[in-house]
């Protein structure tokens, strides 16, 4: 027995030094793989990788506002002193007739800039000349026959030709993002890649620009793709909750599976959890208890299951928001039911029985909050901290121990403490 401790002490620090020096060394990668399909041919390349960490969290947790960043051009690939931006230069002063129109647009102090190669290209003549590209008169139906078409790729042809239908139109049906977005493509097309950093993020859901326009049309443009990814993940949720159920109706017999003597131990554990807080005469409630607890589990656990795209719905603050409000609701309905509808509300709307009934309304939307951000908040914050250290690791060590307590630990002391919470809240109303 103390010699295979010795050998997982030593496998433990072996793991260690491994793990030390992939961080030590790790600043070094300035590139990444991509595997791919790209004009119906499989790619596999090293391409370089601009990687920021605040970029990577915007990425990751705030969909639509990364989108809506990144579809403004950028530079990411262009620094201040650098020959590159001379090279960036020089094709917008090209003879390229594209960039001529947009040249002949640009204001004169620019324009001057452009044409010395000496000029020193500080961070505001950057920013301005970034400016001026963003501009609508930009996106002019006249550089689609100007030989602009020539130089957009093949994947953005469809979207563009939507955007140059609505433009002839005497109100167009293009948000400022969709505007931005097409003056990007046409930069992108004349510009060479090792110039300017490309749009890797496209205003598309599956690849399909329309699929994007229901969405924002139904949630806004401020949250679009995270309301098609939220809904999309809870969903998820929800058929692997049934396909569960099912499996475990059907695998029930007269002698118990492993399976269903775990559910049976949860189910009778939370049904003395009920018995002790309201009552023998209430273990009704066991189901509905049971029923959050394996819901907010599943949410919490789905996160770990190594899918691109996969994310827990508890770390959107809809989720835990939208739980809290029910389960303020199953309180006061039950209460209502237990002591009638003015033997309930009288509490907080007779101020001489109850002169702090003010206060105890604040009291009941307070809970709603406070039952609902913590477990948003230690979702929400675990994710985050498993961001930040995986990229001081350039992904390459995928740190196991934070998900295992992050996802699993964490997640399941939040789902257990989110159904107590609701236990005690249905406790408290009815305990007369």
């Amino acid at each position: 027995m103390a010699k295979k401790k010795g050998n997982l002490r030593w496998v433990f620090l072996i793991f260690i030094v491994i793990e030390i020096a992939l961080v030590l060394i790790s600043s070094g990668f300035n590139k990444e793989l991509e595997i791919g399909i790209k004009s119906g041919k499989l790619v596999i390349r090293n391409i370089p990788s601009h990687y920021d960490l605040q970029e990577k969290i915007t990425e990751d947790f705030q969909r639509d506002e990364f989108l809506i960043k990144n579809t403004r051009i950028h530079l990411y690939e262009i620094h201040d002193h650098d020959e590159d931006f001379k090279k960036f230069a020089e094709y917008f002063a090209s003879d390229n007739p594209v960039m001529n129109k947009a040249f002949s647009l640009i204001n004169e102090g620019l324009q001057s800039h452009l044409r010395d190669s000496n000029s020193i290209w500080n961070p505001s003549i950057k920013t301005e000349l970034i400016n001026e590209l963003n501009k609508k008169v930009i996106s002019n139906p006249e550089f689609y026959e100007s030989g602009f078409k020539d130089y957009i790729p093949k994947e953005h042809t469809a979207e563009i030709k939507y955007y140059l239908e609505e433009l002839v139109k005497e109100t167009p049906n293009l948000t400022d993002l969709d505007v931005s977005r097409l003056n990007r493509v046409v930069i992108e097309g004349v510009i060479p890649e090792t110039i300017l950093s490309r749009q890797e993020h496209l205003p598309g859901i599956y690849g399909s620009y329309k699929a994007y326009q229901i969405c924002r049309t139904l949630f806004g443009e401020a949250s679009a793709l995270g309301a098609f990814y939220l809904i999309r993940m809870l969903l998820i949720v929800d058929i692997i909750f049934l396909l569960l159920i099912i499996f475990l109706k059907k695998s029930l017999s007269g002698k118990p599976s492993k399976g269903q003597l775990i559910m049976e131990m949860i189910y009778k554990t939370f049904e003395d959890f009920v018995s002790d807080t309201l009552g023998k005469d209430k273990v009704n409630f066991t189901p509905y208890i049971v029923t959050i607890f394996l819901f907010i589990w599943i949410c919490n656990m789905v996160g770990l299951i190594p899918i691109p795209g996969f994310m827990e719905p508890t770390r959107n603050i809809n989720v835990p928001l939208g739980m809290g409000i029910i389960v303020i609701i199953v309180v006061h309905f039950t209460a209502i039911r237990v002591k009638g509808l003015w033997g309930h509300f009288e509490h907080y709307l007779n101020p001489i029985k109850n002169p702090l009934a003010a206060l105890d309304i604040v009291s009941e939307f307070s809970k709603v909050i406070s039952i609902s951000f913590r477990l948003f908040g230690n979702i929400l914050g675990g994710a985050i901290i498993i961001v930040v250290v995986s990229s001081l690791v350039s992904y390459i060590v995928l740190p196991v121990g934070l998900n295992l307590f992050f996802g699993m630990f964490v997640g399941t002391v939040q789902a257990f403490v989110f159904t107590m919470l609701a236990l005690t809240y249905i406790g408290v109303e009815i305990a007369e």
